[in-house]
């Protein structure tokens, strides 16, 4: 479901698409990991000194997970976190690369710092319709 261009998920929904998430990460990450083995083995311990190319190669790697992940409809935040929003327009559901499934929330207004277990987040009846016009 979409809503203005952003796509709405379910709890479901989003743990049916952490798996895409962990192999697209995982992909990026072991890409990351050998271009940081390249450096080490070229340059020996200078990392401050690593040509404009390989930082160059970092961003575009970076930016590439970033928009796959906007293609799937949910949106990246920082390095390997993705939020999904869900039905209730404040609340996002939250992953971090290393978590199997979603298990944490925070509000649309707060950042990764603020996430809370999702169970703290879903206590009482959630009213979807509250939001509808």
């Amino acid at each position: 479901m979409t809503e203005g261009g952003v796509r709405i998920f379910s709890l479901q929904q989003a743990n049916d698409l952490v798996p895409r998430l962990v192999g697209l990460t995982s992909e990026i990450v072991r890409k990351l990991d050998r271009i940081k083995e390249t450096c080490r083995a070229k340059w020996k311990g200078e990392e401050s000194q690593f040509p404009e190319e390989i930082l160059k190669e970092i961003e575009d790697t970076l930016q590439d997970w970033a928009e796959r992940i906007q293609e799937l409809g949910v949106h990246p935040k920082g390095y390997f976190t993705v939020d999904f929003q869900s039905f209730d327009p404040e609340l996002l559901y939250c992953w971090t690369y290393g978590e199997e499934k979603i298990a944490y929330t925070h509000k649309v207004w707060e950042n990764f710092s603020h996430r809370r277990p999702l169970s703290e987040s879903l206590t009482g009846t959630i009213d979807h319709m509250k939001w509808v016009h």
